[in-house]
């Protein structure tokens, strides 16, 4: 089945089902990176969103910013400068 089939389907859940496929996606995609959130803690907990929120709050997030990355800046102004010049030939 396509991300375009299941969609539809996704709109319609309840919010609960909603954060229920969240958690199964999350722990999912994390299994595949070679990560386990699962504990055994996390069978004391009933509630599957304080559930997905303690597993969320126990994994480390990178969040990468462009400010100060001049190196990137600049090579973006090079492509875009390449690419006017391309379409003024």
């Amino acid at each position: 089945m396509s991300l375009n089939e299941l969609l539809p389907t996704v709109e319609q859940l309840s919010h609960q089902d909603k954060l229920r496929l969240i958690h199964f996606l999350l722990l999912a995609v994390a299994k595949e990176d070679g990560c386990n959130l699962e504990s055994t803690e996390s069978t004391n907990i009933i509630n599957p969103e304080d559930l997905l929120l303690k597993e969320l709050a126990s994994t480390v997030a990178v969040v990468w910013s462009p400010h100060e990355a001049y190196e990137a800046s600049q090579t973006l102004s090079n492509l875009l400068e390449a690419a006017r010049k391309e379409g003024d030939a």
